[in-house]
């Protein structure tokens, strides 16, 4: 393994040590995801690691691959996280033997086994600010009010929101539990159960801002949040902000 220079992320480059990695995110059942790239935009979509063949050098992913436009040889990146860890690879797509007919009856798709992974042992505690981004749409409940918001930041434990004027009365308990719906910039929607830990009204610009942890997220959804928020970073590097 080769660590960078923060120490947390490790290239790994072992046969056996990929091996022994692939096959515990699927025997745990890790929920993955992929990029697929156009001339417009990249996209991300999620699959599952259906099996491992070390011998064989192929990784069997999920159908969802195969019918997503994607070519034989074509480079295709991998994503997947677990609690504090994730892992990326960039592999290629495998053809299949036969004819297009007993192509489109197999359930799975077959990639190439990596010869590089990526290792990340996530800090939870880091946030990206949202402000350069596209707008992050977010439906806050609260007090069988439904409140519109945008986000100011984001972690995969949880976020700030920004509201426009003075929701004093509305979080005059600032560690109320409550609902959210966040809609990222793919349109896809993210719902999750979120803790209120603190409110601040700043009066001279007139917005409320809210910090919410995370109580409940579907583990595909926390996945989305880390392919964004790593873009984010990728995009253009930010400074640590703690939760």
């Amino acid at each position: 393994m080769q660590a960078d220079a923060n120490g947390r992320a490790k290239e790994i480059s072992s046969t056996e040590e990929i091996e022994a990695i692939l096959n515990l995110a699927c025997s745990h059942r890790w929920n993955f995801s992929y990029m697929v790239a156009s001339e417009r935009r990249q996209s991300s979509h999620t699959t599952e690691l259906v099996a491992v063949n070390a011998q064989a050098g192929t990784i069997t992913v999920g159908s969802e691959v195969k019918y997503s436009g994607l070519q034989a040889q074509q480079k295709v990146v991998f994503r997947a996280q677990s609690g504090g860890i994730s892992i990326q690879f960039e592999t290629e797509m495998l053809g299949s033997g036969g004819n297009a007919l007993s192509n489109r009856l197999f359930s799975e798709c077959r990639i190439k086994m990596p010869e590089v992974i990526r290792f990340n042992q996530l800090r939870k505690s880091i946030r990206v600010d949202c402000n350069d981004l596209d707008d992050i749409r977010v439906t806050l409940f609260a007090n069988a009010t439904r409140l519109q918001g945008l986000v100011a930041d984001l972690s995969t434990t949880g976020t700030k929101i920004r509201f426009s004027g003075n929701l004093t009365y509305q979080f005059k308990q600032s560690r109320m539990v409550t609902d959210c719906r966040l809609r990222l910039p793919d349109d896809s929607v993210l719902e999750a159960r979120v803790k209120v830990l603190g409110f601040f009204y700043d009066k001279e610009q007139d917005i409320s801002y809210l910090r919410c942890y995370f109580l409940e997220i579907r583990e595909d959804n926390e996945l989305k949040l880390a392919d964004l928020i790593q873009a984010a970073l990728i995009a253009k590097p930010q400074p640590v902000v703690h939760f």
